[in-house]
């Protein structure tokens, strides 16, 4: 008999049947759902819960919902839902106080349509629908960039160059919220005289695999291959500990593919995020 289970972070343990089945599932499928869920449960489990419907001791979908972040580069719902059923979207109920984004994992059993049409009687207004590449990089494909050594690793001394460059992005924050995330998540970085020109980050650290995500070089420093040395230099330290790198590229994102393929990377497959706004 199916049964959906409803499940906050700190809810399960280690040891618990749900949590094991998802760490199996993980190392055999770098860059998957599986992998989110490990980290946000195990990392931020009073920010995370997790839907599942289970037949027979076995996971047939579920919904992993992170309720934003600590800091504001991270203040966004993030769902992840692997093999959706109408069963498991139902049971999504989140307020439509600030943008959502959807990603999609082996998806065969509902529609795209039918995911937006729930979140739009939640009261979310406006969504639009990208493809993304997924992309892995192993030891034995790695390429690095023979600028790597132009990146460095940031720390809270450069907290300042980094509120400036997320500013850029359209980003503020406070001095003591740069100081924390670099702290909390590592950051590559380019400067050049003084400024924070180019940088990349790691998000997600689990044995079996890295996520890297943020890259971003201010307009004037483009073309000159900084990307790929803050990108190169996370990627070594991946496949240097064992494990695979992993990043997600919006499909038509032509120049941060040529990038990411000269490094070593290469397209897992395609998936479909959702993103809706209040």
């Amino acid at each position: 008999m199916d049964t959906v289970h409803k499940l906050k972070g700190s809810e399960l343990t280690a040891r618990h049947w749900i949590a094991s089945m998802l760490s199996r599932l993980c190392k055999d499928s770098p860059l998957s759902a599986h992998c989110y869920a490990i980290y946000y449960l195990t990392r931020r489990p009073s920010r995370t819960e997790i839907l599942v419907l289970a037949s027979g001791g076995s996971i047939k979908s579920y919904a992993l919902i992170r309720y934003g972040g600590e800091f504001t580069i991270e203040d966004v719902y993030e769902i992840h839902l692997w093999n959706p059923t109408n069963d498991v979207v139902a049971g999504i109920n989140i307020s439509p106080d600030k943008r959502v984004d959807i990603q999609l994992h082996d998806n065969t059993s509902i529609g795209t349509g039918e995911i937006i049409d729930h979140f739009r009687s939640l009261g979310f207004r406006e969504f639009h629908v990208e493809e993304f590449y997924d992309m892995i990089c192993g030891r034995e494909s790695f390429n690095p960039s023979p600028l790597e050594g132009l990146a460095i690793k940031l720390g809270e001394k450069h907290a300042y160059l980094y509120k400036d460059l997320e500013l850029e992005r359209g980003i503020e924050m406070t001095m003591d919220e740069a100081r924390e995330i670099l702290k909390e998540y590592t950051h590559y970085g380019v400067i050049v005289d003084y400024i924070l020109a180019s940088i990349a980050a790691r998000y997600v650290t689990l044995p079996w695999n890295h996520v890297i995500g943020g890259v971003f070089t201010r307009k004037e420093y483009r073309g000159r291959g900084y990307a790929k040395a803050v990108t190169s230099a996370l990627t070594r330290e991946a496949v240097a500990s064992g494990a695979y790198a992993g990043l997600h590229v919006e499909v038509d994102n032509e120049p941060a593919i040529r990038v990411y393929k000269a490094l070593g990377y290469r397209v897992l497959k395609t998936r479909t995020w959702i993103f809706a706004h209040p």
